[in-house]
């Protein structure tokens, strides 16, 4: 992924940071609190560091650099409107390597799945697009 650069913020307004310029780190927390979140009430941190496969320490440390992005709320464990829109695109991603990895490469689902998982936070932008378009033309 290209180094983040995040645009230059309107007076009064908080920085938003496009999907395409996070780290595979924070895109991976992003695609799992959004999975949470659709349970219902917010997420326990323990169930985020759980999700991601991490330690309950560093995935504090992550919590509070998407706070600081302006992706996750500062009083719980939801997205942001911003949090929120990158996650779908995160997802669009992810759907469309599923359908890839399973349909065209003929993995499993388990496999397709985790393939689906990984390539979602780490595409380039102008890969995850063509990608994005060519299931949205299969579909």
């Amino acid at each position: 992924m290209p180094a983040r650069n995040p645009t230059r913020p309107r007076p009064g307004s908080e920085p938003h940071v496009p999907c395409m310029e996070l780290t595979d780190g924070e895109a991976r927390y992003l695609l799992a609190l959004r999975d949470l979140n659709h349970t219902g009430a917010p997420p326990s941190q323990a169930a985020v560091a759980r999700k991601v496969g991490v330690s309950h320490p560093t995935a504090l440390e992550m919590i509070r650099r998407l706070r600081a992005l302006d992706l996750v709320a500062a009083d719980r464990l939801t997205l942001t409107a911003n949090g929120t829109s990158a996650a779908l695109v995160l997802t669009s991603r992810r759907h469309a390597a599923h359908v890839l990895a399973h349909e065209v490469l003929g993995l499993d689902e388990e496999q397709s799945a985790a393939e689906a998982e990984t390539l979602a936070t780490s595409l380039s932008p102008v890969l995850a697009r063509r990608l994005v378009a060519w299931r949205t033309r299969k579909e």
